[in-house]
């Protein structure tokens, strides 16, 4: 994406339409004080992004655009849970919406791009971004949800360095507390990778190392993600 692209924001540009609704914190962004410390310009530069976006218009109002896109970083700020994975931020509404709010990290530093997905697309984008989600389960990964590695395992496991079938998982339950990365009810973060061909998962904050089933391994997303079982029969 281009910096120019009109669903690009830069952590400002999210800041100054937050301020329409009050919010002050956006989750996985850098904190707004770190941008106002740098003075005002930083902020008339972001206004004026904006406005060249017909996010605002040129006397500053709300287009009918900018309400939409609004109203997609207002749910973003309300949500109770985040689920980041690799660079891509989801935020949620209420269970049995079907809606998800996607913030993904751009390559160019602190620039963002903002989607609404039906749960339905979002899932695509990780079957298709992600090649672990539709992996094949072995026969034996019916018997057992996960084992931890043995010893020798780990050792290999940890100087192991996997390529496509990567991904990173943190999931964030932001009203649980105390607000602490030990808390796993707060808390949680998987590397998830294969070698192999088995399924390796590995818990980072316990540094537990487990061999894992396709099943287990979706069942952690799915939920987290609250996607409905039946999107995915064939792994439900």
């Amino acid at each position: 994406m281009m910096r120019g692209s009109k669903d690009v924001f830069t952590a400002p540009e999210l800041y100054l339409l937050a301020a329409a609704f009050g919010g002050n914190v956006l989750f996985g962004l850098p904190e707004k004080e770190r941008y106002q410390f740098q003075g005002e310009d930083i902020f008339r530069e972001a206004h004026e992004r904006l406005i060249e976006k017909e996010i605002l218009s040129t006397d500053g109002k709300i287009t009918q655009t900018g309400a939409i896109i609004i109203q997609a970083i207002e749910y973003y700020h309300q949500s109770a849970k985040y689920v980041r994975i690799n660079n891509l931020m989801f935020a949620f509404r209420e269970k049995e919406s079907d809606e998800v709010i996607l913030l993904v990290e751009m390559e160019e530093p602190e620039h963002y791009q903002l989607r609404i997905l039906s749960k339905m697309t979002a899932l695509r984008v990780l079957r298709e971004s992600f090649p672990v989600v539709s992996r094949e389960p072995h026969e034996d990964e019916k018997t057992f949800l996960k084992v931890e590695l043995s010893h020798q395992e780990r050792r290999e496991a940890e100087s192991y360095e996997p390529e496509q079938m990567f991904m990173n998982l943190e999931i964030f339950h932001i009203n649980e507390e105390p607000r602490e990365r030990f808390n796993a009810r707060y808390y949680q973060q998987w590397l998830v990778f294969t070698k192999d061909e088995k399924l390796i998962m590995v818990d980072t904050v316990k540094k537990a190392y487990y061999h894992a089933s396709q099943y287990w391994f979706l069942k952690v997303l799915f939920d987290e993600m609250d996607f409905p079982y039946k999107e995915e029969k064939s792994y439900a």
